[in-house]
């Protein structure tokens, strides 16, 4: 007998089936146009470092920090969008925006147990809960790497290859402390199962002690980077300067994209009461940890719901088997074989389709434009006028892209500019009687700013004339 018409081989057939739709709908969900604030930036620096053959680790794109030293913790990141971009545009971006999502998800679905349809509605809402920051952007590669150790963790696999993990993140992403974070979660939850556990307390001491020495290992393999040093300091400078910056913020729940956050926790506390033992120390831990950053900042949304799918996916078929009945249908009559392949092959293939054409549709380069004041920096090519230019932040790293000409005041790289420059941008963008001062102190002769700014009602009309403005930005210039 056929092992794909015994029951064991149909459950398993059926299980990889759903196992890719489930991936192939996580593309979808999460396939983006391309318009993330920081992505321009990234492309810039990726492209300049393939022109110059050199890692950027000064500032060479805005005259408030020219020449100073820049922790460049994305460099390998920013080659690849770059190549990315030059092989395919917005369209391979795109691709590989939701690309990463649906691996990330899929490395998730391979360590779930239980009902595969179960399994993939858990693994979908995850993917809706991960979509409000889930972007062009290096940190999706974190996000995939933060999948992949959390399931060498659950697998008891050899620790050796964390140095090696480390080593390579710290090249592509400062997210790198998320996965220490889930480092110390789960030797903290080895901790608690090393009491609570006294039978298997042998085997969760050489495991915790083994997870130790190499994560100490880890923490020292983030060194072999171009930053030296520095990559240390990274994630903790991020935090001290960006609180002011949008991501930073915890979420907004008035917005309804950030709500599945919140049916994630609330389906674990209700199914808390069915979850299996002994507890999960540190995949409950995990949860807590991620969820707590969340609150905090909302770019943490996306590990938080990473972490979270094996529990609720445990838990939620835990419950499922306590409130099954004995009471079974029967079987239907199987599908033959041919059938079977060619109603598969034909909604494999639909879906790819469906995926890539949506996946076309939204990288249009109109789409993209949309969202960015294009027709303004039409304006500032065709007039030229002189620099230097006070920039909106939101568009400072689209400046940069395409407006390579004129260094910024400000873009999103946070940590290079630091409070004081942040400071100096929230004064003049406000008109105070400081940032008035800091104009002429910049000798600022440009003003590109989003029509709301307070600047654009307090500038002195003796001084400064309206050139161009449309519902994206205003661009005012220095009389002579």
């Amino acid at each position: 007998m056929d092992k794909q018409t015994t029951p064991i081989g149909e459950a398993k057939a059926v299980e990889r089936l759903v196992r890719f739709i489930a991936a192939a709908l996580v593309f979808i969900l999460l396939t983006r146009t391309p318009i993330d604030a920081d992505l321009w930036w990234h492309l810039r620096a990726g492209q300049t470092m393939v022109e110059q053959g050199k890692i950027l680790l000064t500032d060479i794109f805005s005259y408030t920090r020219f020449g100073v030293p820049w922790v460049n913790a994305f460099w390998a990141s920013e080659i690849l969008l770059s190549a990315l971009y030059s092989l395919g545009g917005y369209f391979a971006i795109t691709i590989f925006v939701a690309l990463m999502g649906a691996v990330t998800f899929y490395i998730l679905s391979r360590r779930l147990k239980g009902n595969p349809f179960i399994n993939a509605l858990v693994l979908i809402l995850a993917a809706v809960t991960a979509a409000p920051i889930w972007g062009p952007r290096p940190q999706i590669i974190s996000f995939f790497l933060v999948a992949l150790l959390d399931n060498w963790l659950a697998t008891k696999r050899p620790h050796w290859w964390l140095p090696i993990l480390f080593a390579v993140w710290a090249n592509l992403h400062g997210g790198w402390i998320w996965g220490f974070l889930l480092l110390l979660a789960q030797l903290a939850g080895n901790i608690l199962s090393l009491i609570t556990q006294t039978e298997r307390r042998k085997e969760l001491w050489l495991e915790t002690r083994s997870l130790f020495l190499w994560s100490l290992l880890g923490a020292l393999a983030i060194g072999l980077n171009p930053n030296g040093l520095g990559i240390w300091k990274l994630p903790f400078h991020q935090i001290d300067v960006s609180m002011q910056i949008q991501e930073w913020l915890s979420p907004d729940f008035h917005r309804v994209d950030f709500h599945p956050f919140l049916w994630m926790l609330f389906l674990l506390i209700l199914l808390s009461p069915f979850a299996p033992k002994p507890p999960q120390w540190g995949q409950i831990i995990k949860i807590l940890g991620f969820s707590y950053l969340t609150f905090v900042a909302q770019r943490n949304i996306a590990i938080a719901a990473i972490v979270a799918v094996p529990l609720l996916s445990d838990w939620t078929n835990a419950a499922i088997i306590n409130f099954q009945t004995k009471e079974r249908l029967k079987p239907r009559p199987s599908l033959s074989l041919p059938l079977k392949a060619i109603i598969n092959t034909v909604l494999g293939v639909s879906l790819i389709a469906a995926a890539l054409g949506n996946a076309f549709l939204k990288s249009q380069p109109q789409k993209v434009d949309e969202n960015y004041p294009a027709a303004a920096v039409a304006w500032m090519k065709a007039n030229q006028p002189e620099g230097p230019i006070f920039n909106s932040y939101n568009f400072g790293g689209y400046l940069i892209w395409t407006l390579p000409e004129y260094p910024v005041f400000i873009d999103g790289r946070a940590d290079l500019y630091s409070n004081e420059i942040i400071q100096q941008w929230a004064e003049i963008s406000s008109g105070t009687p400081k940032g008035l001062e800091l104009l002429d102190t910049y000798q600022v002769n440009i003003i590109f700013l989003e029509p709301y700014q307070s600047l654009l009602d307090k500038l002195p009309p003796d001084e400064w004339e309206k050139m161009y403005s449309d519902p994206k930005i205003t661009i005012y210039q220095r009389k002579h």
